[in-house]
């Protein structure tokens, strides 16, 4: 799928996943989100997010293969070999961190990509305390 094919079918739904890098410190490195062709950092609450997309050569069996494999975790888990899609792609983003998977979800409609990295705010901002 292209970006074009995403916005102007309004009617599809992208699956993505939510991904937390934790350090050899147990300190949260960055914050992801992976869907078909497109795959988001931020390293940190206050960081842009980045467009990391380029990292994963994308084919129509590596995006079925995703979904699969995001289908398959349980919220919490550590992204092993298990899922070598998933795995091959957030090690490719950060070789010395543990991915955690945090949660699903369906993004609908056009503009996907800005709708990705509003996902990925709003996941950075739960975590800031309140003032």
């Amino acid at each position: 799928m292209t970006e074009a094919v995403l916005q102007s079918a309004s009617f599809m739904s992208v699956a993505f996943g939510r991904f937390t890098l934790i350090d050899l410190r147990g300190e949260r490195m960055g914050e992801v989100v992976i869907a078909p062709e497109c795959v988001l950092l931020q390293r940190g609450p206050a960081a842009p997010v980045r467009d990391v997309s380029y990292l994963a050569l994308w084919s129509p069996t590596r995006v079925d293969a995703i979904a699969r494999e995001l289908a398959a975790l349980p919220p919490s888990a550590v992204v092993d070999a298990k899922t070598p899609e998933l795995h091959a792609i957030l090690h490719a983003i950060a070789p010395a961190t543990t991915p955690v998977f945090v949660a699903a979800g369906e993004c609908r409609g056009g503009f996907t990509r800005r709708r990705l990295k509003a996902v990925l705010a709003r996941q950075v901002d739960r975590r800031q305390p309140s003032v």
